[in-house]
């Protein structure tokens, strides 16, 4: 289920509340008028020009939806009575849910009252703050908001085992979350598992290339046998996949597949003095992406899960290695002051490439040299008859899964352009960052 996608009025371009009348989704503006239109539901991606920004203050990314009860506002003063109906949906941005948690509308009116550029004389100054304060004393609870779209954060090796950490802290914790995490039996299983799942964080150079390959990566169904642990947490640097936006992506074994989680980053272009109670309250990651994956499945690159499953494919294939990274100090003894285990963090980076021939091998070579691909490129699963058993004369059918054929010196082809990799950091470039 797609949790990131923001859904926005055609007519007008303004970011829609999202509400459930049972199994009905149904969209609205935030402030509804008589003779306002009825909200045309797109894909914000389809409209032009999207407004999204809090609903209090209207200068900053919303975080959070509050409930509360259906809110009527009456301006009385100018040619005619002004009567406006909020819903009970409210997008709040970190600021402004600082101000509402601690239950303090006078700061709540101060700020928004100065984006609006508005004096407390000003008669709608006292209106404002009615509304706030009714939506502070009246508010029923909030939700994480997973449809805004973020400034990407950077995530280092380092950060890794905090990251995961805070993961677990948001999923056991009092905030509510979307539908298909929203049940408290589903979460705890959830944090329970990544408690002890391995940690993977991929270099910067294998990130290309899973950005490169993935658009183009055949269908492949996803088996145990795909999957590097039985569970865990990988995390690259920098996001990847369909709007750059899967920063991370964790896997939990359930009965017949497993339960998949795609996040974006959170942090980039948040105020520094927000940014303490960002990390307590939310961490670094939001679920943009759940799916109960069924083993079998056939996923290909245009499938939100496929940067995770082009980068099971390209570790199976065996072009990456995954070496036991160092934790930092700092964290280790965090764990030791909670008797925990060190966490087991894995940093994955492409091989070294193979010895090259002696030039007396390649001149003896250089004829059969001369056939060898150009480029390296994907090739489709596939079944194939494995010989085995006393001198190899049986046959049997094994599953072959797609896979990047080529010499490693090549670059990859994709269906309408060749790239080449960059070059490959030093050893242990990554564990300084």
């Amino acid at each position: 289920m797609n949790l990131g996608t923001l859904i926005a009025c055609a007519t007008c371009g303004y970011a829609l509340t999202e509400h459930h009348d049972g199994d009905r989704v149904v969209y609205r503006h935030p402030v509804s008028e008589t003779d306002r239109h009825r909200p045309v539901s797109v894909p914000a991606d389809l409209v032009g020009d999207v407004y999204d920004r809090c609903h209090i203050c209207s200068a900053a990314r919303p975080v959070w939806v509050y409930r509360t009860a259906e809110l009527e506002a009456h301006g009385i003063g100018g040619s005619r009575e002004v009567i406006q109906t909020y819903n009970t949906r409210w997008h709040v941005c970190l600021r402004c849910a600082h101000h509402i948690e601690a239950d303090n509308p006078d700061a709540l009116t101060a700020a928004s009252a100065a984006v609006m550029g508005w004096q407390p004389t000003d008669p709608r100054h006292a209106l404002l703050a009615m509304v706030h304060r009714a939506i502070i004393y009246a508010r029923e609870g909030r939700t994480l908001l997973t449809t805004t779209t973020w400034p990407p954060a950077t995530i280092q090796l380092g950060m890794v085992p905090k990251i995961r950490d805070r993961l677990t802290g948001l999923l056991r914790g009092p905030a509510e979350l979307p539908a298909p995490l929203r049940a408290p039996t589903t979460r705890n299983a959830l944090a329970e598992n990544l408690d002890r799942a391995p940690l993977y964080w991929i270099d910067q150079e294998f990130t290309d290339l899973i950005n490169e390959v993935t658009p183009d990566q055949p269908p492949a169904p996803v088996t145990e046998r795909l999957t590097p642990t039985p569970s865990g947490l990988v995390a690259w640097p920098r996001p990847l996949g369909h709007g750059r936006q899967v920063a991370a992506a964790s896997w939990t074994p359930q009965p017949g597949g497993w339960h998949v989680l795609c996040y974006r980053s959170i942090g980039g272009g948040v105020p520094e003095d927000l940014m303490p109670s960002l990390r307590h309250d939310i961490g670094w990651l939001i679920p943009i992406h759940s799916e109960h994956l069924t083993t079998g499945t056939v996923v290909d690159g245009t499938h939100p899960l496929g940067p995770l499953i082009t980068t099971w494919l390209l570790m199976n294939q065996q072009m990456a290695e995954a070496a036991t990274a160092t934790v930092p100090k700092p964290v280790r003894r965090a764990y030791q002051r909670q008797q925990r285990p060190a966490p087991d963090v894995r940093v994955v980076r492409i091989k070294p490439p193979a010895a090259r021939p002696s030039v007396e091998a390649a001149a003896a070579d250089v004829d059969r040299s001369r056939t060898r691909p150009e480029y390296r490129y994907w090739v489709s699963g596939h079944e194939r008859n494995q010989a085995y058993g006393p001198g190899r004369r049986l046959r049997k059918k094994i599953s072959i899964e797609p896979f990047l054929k080529g010499p490693e010196d090549k670059p990859i082809k994709l269906s309408t352009t060749v790239r080449v990799l960059g070059t490959r950091q030093p050893p242990g470039a990554e564990d300084r960052e």
